[in-house]
């Protein structure tokens, strides 16, 4: 009996991860295809908590202004680390990085 609770704690807990990975990629994946059609003000100021956990360099991998090299050239320049995460952008950042695309800060 015990070991039943154990496996059916452990299926629920991985059920949940399972979710959670799946929210997180789906998330990613709208958030790059806003990126390619170059809309960042949504994605850097109005992100959902999922999307906030998305790469910034990612985001400018793909943008239509920028690509990967200029796009990493524009985040050392702004000095955001390599892998910052939307969500660990300051509002200093954000308007810099805003800017830089020629949206409205």
């Amino acid at each position: 009996m015990r070991g039943s609770r154990n496996y059916n704690h452990h299926m629920e807990s991985r059920n949940r991860d399972l979710e959670t990975v799946s929210r997180l990629r789906t998330a990613r994946l709208h958030a790059v295809g806003a990126a390619s059609r170059g809309e960042m003000e949504s994605l850097l100021r109005h992100s959902t908590p999922e999307a906030s956990q998305v790469y910034v360099v990612k985001l400018f991998d793909v943008h239509p202004r920028f690509g990967k090299v200029a796009g990493r050239r524009l985040l050392a320049q702004l000095n955001v680390p390599p892998f910052a995460r939307v969500a660990n952008l300051s509002s200093h950042q954000v308007d810099a990085l805003l800017q830089a695309v020629g949206e409205p800060s």
